[in-house]
């Protein structure tokens, strides 16, 4: 299929979630364009919203003769760990919890660390895991560790809390630096609210200076655009224009290039190592003004090597791109994958297995990148079913008006 068309991505919901958490800690009413309109932005919003309201209030668990603020963030890993640290800053009695997937992904490295900084936190049930009982206090800070193997989102919720810590705080980041850019991204949003954070290599000090209100725009999503660049490589041919997702923006630097090759754009989210990687799969970068031009370059088909300790999003988007294109790759950096809203390894080994049936049906394993990962494949081998399509509103809730033109039943 040849590939002619006009895309306005999702706004990144990364950067939103972040840039919702340092307006609350700062105590003003945010003035952000393009703010992302995810599902897990949007439970992220009530979420904070919820606390300055009424609050709804249940038994707890483990003490029925109290009550604590109920917090339920779905299947959302970053409100989760957001949430806990805000949580534990903020006066009161809450009890924060999710879905079944969600009380199954860990906790156990920022609750060990809001602990050392002298917050009460309690299991409800499973060590290490949601629901949490928090007992909200004022944090001082200080200096504190934080095992950052299995997300960096543990890193990161700490460190948006800690300009308002009275004593700053020294952290040290320990053991695997995994989705590394992700905590990179977040220094660089706190610095944008005028936030002093330093990180050289393991230790990131924060001095105790509040944000500051300043005008920010979201951009495009990255690990959305992964997609389009996929539909690109399994395309006859392409012509994908992506909105705004090469233009400059106020809080970070742009290299200017005007209708010419790119490899990579810089900005904030790691995901546009895409640009890069898909350049070894025959989809070229043009810049063109704000936008993105994706199209065929020629590629010699080789044996490739794909690390994603550093941006494990884009796993579900490689493999199925080198699957469709027939093209041997060695993949690394997996270990955390199992910790994703599916185990997407094993998801992508299931549903991949599926090609060349008469009749494909995939398995969504209530997992929104497994499905849009999946979906461009229809391009090769026609239609396809889902069990679960609209799992995709969790980051990008237009995909499936975006791309109308794949055989996809829904």
């Amino acid at each position: 299929m040849k590939l002619y068309c006009d895309i306005t991505l999702p706004a990144s919901k990364s950067e939103s979630n972040r840039a919702l958490m340092i307006a609350a800690y700062g105590g003003f009413a945010h003035d952000f364009q393009n703010l992302s309109d995810s599902k897990d932005t949007k439970v992220l919003y009530e979420a904070l919203v919820s606390i300055d309201s009424m609050p709804r209030t249940v038994p707890c668990w483990n003490d029925m003769h109290t009550k604590a603020s109920f917090i339920d963030i779905a299947d959302c890993g970053t409100a989760a760990r957001f949430m806990a640290t805000y949580l534990a800053c903020h006066p009161g009695d809450w009890l924060l919890t999710g879905t079944e997937r969600m009380q199954q992904r860990p906790m156990a490295p920022l609750v060990d660390a809001l602990r050392s900084l002298g917050s009460d936190i309690q299991y409800v049930e499973n060590e290490g895991c949601l629901p949490l009982r928090i007992k909200g206090n004022p944090v001082a800070g200080g200096k504190i560790s934080v095992d950052m193997t299995q997300s960096s989102q543990f890193a990161s919720s700490l460190l948006l809390a800690s300009p308002m810590f009275s004593q700053g705080l020294e952290m040290e980041l320990l053991g695997e630096l995994s989705s590394l850019p992700y905590l990179d991204m977040t220094i660089a949003m706190q610095r944008h609210f005028f936030a002093q954070v330093e990180r050289q290599g393991r230790m990131v000090v924060v001095k105790p200076q509040p944000y500051q209100p300043r005008p920010f725009s979201v951009e495009p999503d990255w690990s959305a655009a992964s997609y389009w660049y996929e539909m690109a490589a399994l395309s006859e041919d392409c012509e994908i224009r992506l909105y705004g997702l090469g233009g400059p923006s106020s809080h970070r630097p742009f290299d200017g290039l005007r209708g010419r090759r790119v490899s990579r754009t810089t900005c904030l989210q790691g995901d546009a190592v895409i640009a890069e990687w898909m350049q070894q799969l025959g989809v070229g970068t043009f810049v063109d003004g704000n936008d993105v031009v994706l199209r065929k370059i020629p590629f010699e088909k080789r044996p490739l090597h794909f690390d994603f300790s550093f941006n494990p999003d884009l796993y579900p988007t490689m493999v199925a791109t080198c699957a469709g294109l027939n093209v041997e790759a060695t993949f690394t950096g997996l270990d955390n994958l199992a910790l994703k809203e599916s185990d997407r390894v094993r998801a992508m080994q299931k549903e991949l297995a599926k090609l060349g049936k008469p009749s494909l049906h995939f398995c969504a394993h209530n997992d929104h990148r497994i499905v849009m990962a999946l979906a461009p494949l229809a391009l090769l081998y026609g239609p396809v079913t889902f069990d679960y399509p609209e799992v995709v509103e969790k980051s990008y809730p237009n995909y499936w008006i975006d791309a109308s033109f794949l055989p996809v039943n829904r």
